[in-house]
């Protein structure tokens, strides 16, 4: 099987994302790898400190080995780690990627802090991926102004310094989803850091509340991770109510079968619009 450095580089090449789903229960998991069992595209599954505090990095670690042992292109990291000692025991435990997020800190001790947490990564794993994050990409409902998005000097001189195998940037994209005020990626700054960043592998977060189109378009500027959590959250949650409404069963498996297949539903359509 190939590694997700080597699939990140194929389709950096061919103008593809990797879709990385955020695990929020163990039956968002099981949709999503009920997905690449059918269709064999890989893709990335992650937890945020959230979900590593509900579910446990290292339970998810045990599935995603099953799901290896068994032939499918499942890969896991870690998102916006912020927990040193907690990224150092995921990089000894084996993942396969960690994202440092050190936004909250001022840019020279996020710098700093980022080139050590990376070198010292490194030597405990020398195969791990590591995406870094120097802009705080905001969340919906806030207001978002363009002197936050990635300053391509400013990047070329964080990645100079890092070594950080991806970037996460912010280019108009959004953590969650609005309805109302939709996600509008600015093309222009996207297609700079694109041409100054030559071969650098960039991060799409907020990917849930990106219609498909400015997804599909991003593709050739340099992103190979997407991420998605919001989408999946929402469908759960309006599926689990349906199916709820509608059951008279006490099985809770079969109370779920319908929820997993709205939320395969939503994940096939992410992997659409990446491949």
């Amino acid at each position: 099987m190939k590694t997700l450095k080597e699939i990140l580089s194929e389709y950096y090449q061919s103008n593809k994302a990797l879709p990385a789903f955020n695990i929020d229960s163990f039956e968002i998991y099981q949709a999503v790898e009920a997905v690449v069992a059918e269709t064999g595209y890989p893709c990335i599954v992650q937890l945020s400190a959230g979900e590593d505090n509900f579910i446990q990095a290292e339970r998810l670690f045990i599935l995603v080995k099953k799901a290896r042992i068994d032939g499918l292109p499942i890969f896991l990291n870690m998102d916006h780690g912020k927990d040193l000692d907690r990224l150092y025991q995921l990089a000894e435990l084996g993942f396969d990627m960690l994202h440092f997020d050190g936004s909250d800190l001022p840019y020279q001790e996020n710098l700093e802090t980022a080139t050590e947490f990376i070198k010292k990564v490194k030597e405990i794993n020398p195969n791990i991926l590591i995406e870094a994050e120097f802009n705080k990409i905001k969340s919906t409902g806030t207001k978002i102004l363009p002197e936050s998005y990635t300053d391509p000097q400013q990047a070329q001189e964080f990645l100079q310094s890092t070594q950080a195998d991806l970037l996460a940037i912010s280019v108009g994209n959004l953590h969650g989803v609005d309805l109302d005020q939709p996600e509008k990626i600015d093309f222009s700054l996207l297609e700079k850091l694109h041409q100054q960043l030559t071969n650098q592998l960039f991060t799409l977060h907020g990917g849930s509340g990106i219609d498909s189109q400015q997804l599909k378009e991003s593709l050739a500027h340099g992103i190979v991770k997407i991420n998605i959590n919001t989408d999946l959250r929402l469908q759960f949650i309006k599926s689990i109510k349906d199916s709820l409404s509608n059951s008279k069963t006490e099985k809770i498996y079969k109370i779920y079968q319908p929820v997993l297949e709205d939320l395969k539903t939503i994940i096939k359509d992410k992997f659409s619009c990446m491949m």
